[in-house]
């Protein structure tokens, strides 16, 4: 299967919030040669406000970011999901990217009336070469050079471990030659751990990774925290409910005699007590892990493989129990608030079909049939969001009644103190307390002075405009 290596630039940390405003993808071969690239670029929508520190670390001024000879994020996007499609079936690969890049990835696509799950569906994989370079430093194979922070801890920053592997860095956040770095790292584990590439692969697809979980075989889950990596023996209970790539897999490391006598209480207080023996398993993100017969003994901690394998098969056999451990843990979980803004309501449900069909009619009509087709979504989330479009796009499309009330909230919205979504009102603030010292790169003192004065004059006019109404 082909790979897609990718990677974003973006105006700031939040999915829902901030923007996708370079967007880079290479084409490989199964054999990681190159087959093509393409690389896009969009303009900032009226709504979002850059953060400042996304702004120093990529080195985009306000006046890049405001250029109108570039796409709108909606046309970037729609030119995107054309161009990646048309490359399916594929396995997408970024750095960091099952955390970072594919939440924007998707969330972008939400925004703009598409599937979301692109790198998931149409016979897709995905995986995060993060991981494989955190895998290579765990297994001690030295296919990777890892290097070291002044306070001797591993650095796994990708240009960090590209120079440390002899691998250019010819310019650090720009989303092609990031793009390129990731794909120069592949091809060095390749060459060096072809086994753990093979692995790695292997588990980009979720049906593997279902079929080895679930298996009733004991194995070794390998999770990186802060840089490191821990390795926790287990083996699958149950299917986590509501989350159809979710999997809960029961630590193997303490003694399992008393689970069966505990009260549910005792049962649930066991659960959530650090370190937690519950160990949540994404089929679709690339999770690490081998058969327990390949690990280490180290990894066994201080048990024996004999003395896991026995444990597992009794808590295989035991179907009681492992109804009891999934109830339980589902009952006592944490809750969380429903979202109040539409950009964070990607994961709260499933569009209809018939939405999706919606979806495709509203991007292939002519701009003056588009307000019709958005109040026909049975999905409130997608009305908002297809007219929202139509006001970005073509506000002469809509009534003017309708535009002025669309201008007035967007305008109260940029004013905005709360604490999200990003505001005018707020970035002026950062800009004004992180205002660098004679010390600072010149660069970077002028990029601050430049967003500022942009923020200042954008909140002149909002605060004009808001006084006339």
């Amino acid at each position: 299967m082909p790979f897609i290596f990718f990677d974003t630039e973006t105006t700031g940390l939040h999915a829902g919030f901030d923007q996708i405003v370079q967007f880079a993808a290479v084409r490989t071969d199964n054999d990681l040669n190159e087959t093509d690239r393409f690389e896009l670029r969009s303009r900032i929508d009226p709504n979002v406000v850059p953060d400042v520190q996304a702004m120093l670390a990529n080195g985009l001024s306000i006046e890049a970011l405001t250029d109108q000879h570039l796409s709108t994020h909606y046309q970037m996007m729609r030119d995107l999901n054309e161009r990646l499609l048309s490359w399916s079936p594929a396995i997408f690969l970024g750095y960091n990217s099952i955390r970072f890049d594919e939440e924007f990835l998707r969330h972008a696509l939400y925004r703009t009336l598409h599937p979301p799950y692109l790198t998931s569906l149409h016979g897709n994989a995905r995986n995060d070469v993060m991981s494989l370079a955190l895998s290579c430093s765990a297994s001690g194979d030295n296919a990777l050079r890892v290097p070291l922070k002044d306070s001797g801890d591993p650095s796994f920053r990708l240009h960090d471990i590209a120079a440390a592997n002899g691998i250019a860095v010819l310019k650090a956040h720009d989303a092609m030659f990031d793009t390129q770095t990731t794909l120069e790292l592949c091809r060095l584990v390749k060459k060096l751990s072809p086994d753990l590439w093979r692995r790695f692969v292997r588990f980009s697809n979720k049906a593997s990774v279902a079929d080895f979980v679930t298996s009733d075989e004991p194995f070794v889950l390998t999770e990186f925290y802060g840089n490191r990596a821990y390795h926790t023996p287990v083996v699958f209970v149950a299917n986590e409910p509501d989350q159809p790539n979710g999997m809960l897999c029961l630590s193997l490391v303490e003694p399992i005699e008393e689970l069966a006598s505990m009260s549910d209480e005792q049962l649930a207080s066991w659960l959530l007590s650090p370190p937690r023996p519950i160990r949540r398993v994404r089929s679709n993100a690339g999770p690490t892990m081998m058969p327990l017969w390949e690990a280490s003994e180290e990894f066994f901690v201080g048990t024996s493989c004999e003395e896991l394998e026995d444990r597992a098969a009794r808590i295989v056999e035991d179907e009681g129990l492992k109804t009891r451990i999934e109830r339980v843990f589902s009952e006592n979980r944490a809750q969380y608030p429903e979202p109040g803004h539409v950009e964070e309501m990607l994961y709260t449900k499933f569009s209809s079909r018939n939405d999706a069909t919606l979806c495709d009619r509203f991007h292939s009509a002519p701009w003056s049939e588009r307000h019709a087709i958005a109040q026909s979504f049975e999905d409130d989330r997608l009305k908002e969001l297809a007219l929202r479009i139509c006001h970005f796009e073509c506000r002469s499309a809509l009534a003017p009644e309708l535009v002025q009330a669309m201008d007035v909230d967007l305008a109260h919205r940029l004013m905005s103190t709360d604490a999200r979504p990003p505001s005018v009102e707020r970035a002026l603030k950062k800009v004004e307390e992180g205002r660098p010292s004679s010390e600072c790169e010149v660069s970077d003192i002028g990029l601050l002075e430049g967003y500022g004065a942009f923020l200042s004059e954008r909140r002149i006019k909002i605060m004009r405009f808001l006084e006339a109404q």
